[in-house]
Parts: structure tokens; sequence; C-alpha cells
């Protein structure tokens, strides 16, 4: 039997029942966080320009676009709702890298809510569409030929696949159409890392929500693909990896355990690319525990790894690509002493004060830091003050990550937060609550109704 076969077979096969409890709290967590990062990625800029996309294609009224009021065609629901998610930087981590809810949680809510499909449905298909992607991942990093050093970005590489095999879960396909619905999605894969930092990165997601959604359809109407496509000659593996990746490692363990809890997920504390965490936690601990003020400080040096994307960033050019920067996430810790959403805005970058720290702050890469290998990374924030004083803290687990996991009020914090961009207050606790007993409502269209229409449109709705 070859990979892909028995990769179809796992999907077909995982019933609900068989999900362990903790994987089904995990995925309720994964709900909460991606929920909150739609919300609030539909107010952001890059809303705007992906409203009006989605409008202007028209289509008939069956999925909700999150924060925007109005419904569209699915797989237009799926791309805005993943590009939505996707928009802060501030989805849930993996190991080895990767966003995985974007993909998939999109794609399913929009399919569950047309077809009507029971959460508990959800719950599955999410599931597998996450081991999907994170075994796909681990066999990747294990050839030592990853997504990053290619320029591929992860979500766009192996989230279209994750989407197509939740999405063949939720509707239900059979063997054959689950391979087909996977080399479909195959032909789809995409994402170059050179477009990070702007407004198309967060399209990767979207994209991999959709097509991944349009391959589970067209593989049950009886559109054939590739059978084998993961092996296949010209296929994957061969065309992306020069035939590298051990793809036993994609079905070996599968669901044993399931890889949402062992590693378990990352829950970003801060709305910027991962690296970037390190750096901020150890500024924000010098500033919090030897209450340094930002005029005090004369220089400020950031030790981390070579292989740091972030670390090139010296200047960015906009607010957005601020997220993917290790001097401004450093400098607005330093002066702000917090790292939020609004800090990534083009008032904030531009800001006099910001232009000076950026002016004391030097990064000093270290070829022995692995800083793009998340479990081993570390980094260490020096600042050295006008009175002739020198701070260090070494950051080894940024808070969030999955074995530093983010305590539960400060997870609703974070929901909050992002929730009260786009819904009211009452809206938000309504939301919150579904979530809480997600596999046990009857349908999403409730859950949907309520995260679809923001403030101002019920607002204008009561007059």
């Amino acid at each position: 039997m070859g990979v892909t076969e028995a990769l179809a077979r796992k999907i077909v096969e995982t019933t609900y029942e068989s999900l362990p409890p903790e994987v089904i709290q995990s995925a309720r967590e994964v709900i909460l966080d991606g929920t909150a990062n739609m919300l609030a990625g539909s107010q952001e800029p890059l809303a705007e320009v992906v409203t009006r996309y989605v409008r202007s294609l028209g289509g008939p009224r069956h999925a909700s676009v999150v924060g925007r009021g109005f419904k569209t065609h699915p797989l237009h629901a799926a791309y805005a709702n993943g590009v939505f998610c996707h928009a802060m930087d501030y989805e849930m981590m993996w190991y080895p890298a990767t966003h995985p809810t974007s993909p998939v949680l999109p794609a399913l809510l929009a399919l569950a809510e047309w077809r009507d499909y029971p959460p508990k449905a959800v719950v599955r298909a999410l599931v597998l569409g996450f081991e999907v992607q994170g075994r796909l991942r681990l066999a990747q990093e294990a050839s030592g030929q990853g997504v990053s050093s290619l320029g591929l970005h992860p979500p766009g590489n192996v989230g279209p696949i994750g989407s197509a095999c939740a999405c063949s879960a939720l509707l239900g396909l059979d063997l054959q159409r689950t391979r087909w619905a996977i080399g479909i999605a195959a032909s789809r894969v995409s994402g170059l890392t050179a477009n990070t930092g702007t407004m198309t990165k967060s399209s990767h997601c979207g994209h991999a929500a959709r097509m991944g959604l349009e391959a589970a359809l067209l593989a049950e109407l009886g559109h054939t693909a590739n059978e084998d496509i993961l092996e296949a000659r010209n296929g994957y593996n061969h065309v992306y990896y020069r035939n590298s990746l051990d793809l036993d490692l994609v079905v070996k363990d599968f669901g044993n355990p399931y890889r949402m809890v062992s590693p378990g997920l990352g829950v970003k504390r801060f709305p910027s690319q991962y690296p970037t965490h390190w750096g901020i936690q150890g500024a924000l601990e010098i500033r919090e525990r030897y209450r340094i003020r930002p005029e005090e400080v004369e220089r400020v040096e950031v030790e981390v790894g070579a292989d740091n994307e972030a670390a090139d960033r010296t200047r960015p050019r906009t607010g957005l690509e601020g997220k993917f920067s290790i001097p401004y996430t450093v400098a607005v810790a330093l002066l702000d002493g917090r790292v939020v959403i609004d800090s990534f805005r083009d008032e904030r970058r531009f800001a006099p004060d910001v232009e000076e720290m950026l002016g004391r702050i030097v990064v000093v890469k270290n070829p022995q830091i692995r800083s793009m290998d998340f479990h081993n990374a570390w980094a260490r924030v020096t600042v050295h003050t006008k009175d002739g004083h020198t701070y260090t803290v070494r950051v080894d687990r940024p808070l969030g990550r999955w074995d530093n996991p983010l305590p539960w009020e400060r997870r609703l914090e974070k929901f909050y937060d992002c929730a009260l961009r786009s819904l009211t207050p009452q809206d938000a606790d309504a939301v919150l609550r579904f979530i809480e007993r997600f596999e046990e409502q009857p349908s999403v269209r409730p859950f949907m109704d309520l995260l679809r229409t923001p403030i101002a449109r019920r607002r204008r709705g009561r007059r």
C-alpha cells in the first residue's frame, strides 16, 4: 500500500468516538484561538481589500465572512476567513513550524455552515486536518530539507493538503475520492517567503483553505487526480523535495499520539512572527525586573541565531513589516512595556521615539543558535544604560510555547482583546459559551451568525 492510500485510509476510517478527550479539548482551544484571530483580523486594513475583492466576485450566499456582515460562496468565505485568521501573525504555532489553523478551520466552518454539518463532525475533521499537516512537516524537517530552507511558507505548502483531508472527512468521502482530493490539493501548494512582511503572506493561508475545500468538492463530484500523489514520479515528494522525504513518517504513528497534544500547540502571546518572541520576552523582562525607563537606554544588543528570519529587518518599511523585525519588536517592548495588535500600525512604527530607539538596537547573529528550530532556540537581550549599568536576560522557552503554555486566563484575555474589536461584549460572551460546548451543539449556523456581523452594523440595525 502506498503512502497516499494509507493516509487516505486514516482519514476515512478515523471516527469521532476514537478521539481521546484531551484531543477534543485541544480542538476546542484551536477553535477559540482561531475564532479570536478571525474576528480581530477582519478589522485589519488588509480585510478592507479582501472584503472588496470577495464582494466583487458575487456568488450564492451560503457562508459567512467573519466580521464583515455578509455571506458569499463557501470558497470565497474560506479564503477571506483564512486570510483574516493569519492577518496579524497571531494564530497558533507548531513544531515543526507551521500555522495549522488558518488553512483548515475557515474551510471547515464555511462547508459546515453551507451543508449544515454538526459541530462534532467539524471537530473530527479539524483534528485530522491538523494531524496531516503536522505529519507532513515532521517528514520535511526530518529530511533536513525543511520548507523554509527552500523559501516556501509552511502553511502554503502543507496547508492545502491538510485542508483537503479535513474537508474530505467532513464530506464523508470514500477512499478513492479522498485520494483524489489529496492529489488535487497537492497541485495547489504554494507560498513564497519573499512575501513575508506584506499582505500576500496572509493570502497563503486563505489560499490553502480555499484550495483544500475546492479539492474536496471536486473529488466529491468525481474529478480525478493521481491517486498516489505524495510518492508518485513528478509528485509532491519528487518535485519539491527530490524524493528526500521519508514518507512513512506521514502515516507512521498517525494519531498515536495526535500531534495536537504531543508536542502540543503554541499559543502566541504577541501578534508577530514567532522568531521575534524570544527577544520581546527578554526586553519586557528587563524593563519590568529592573524598572528601566526608555530614556535611560544607551544601547541594546539582541543575540539570536544567524538563521533568524527577523534579524535583518532593522528599519521596517511599514507597521505590518514590523511584525517580522527583531529591532522593531524589541524597541516597542522597551518603550511601551507591551506588544499588542496596535503596536504594528504605521503611526506607531514612524513615531519619533520608535525611530530613536531603533538606532540604539543592534542584532548580534550567533551561528551556534538555531533560531528557526523553535524547540531548541534561545535569545539573549542585553540593555546598557547611560549610567553605566548592564542588564541581561536569556530566554529559552517563551511563554506560550507548547512546553511552557500560556495560562488559561491569559488565553481568555487574548480572546476578548481580539473578539471585542468586532463583537459586542454580549456577543463575545455568547461565542465563548458556544465554543466551550462546541461538539455538543446541533449546528454551526448560530455560531457563524454571531461571527458574521460586526458591532457597527449591529448598531445601525437597531436604529
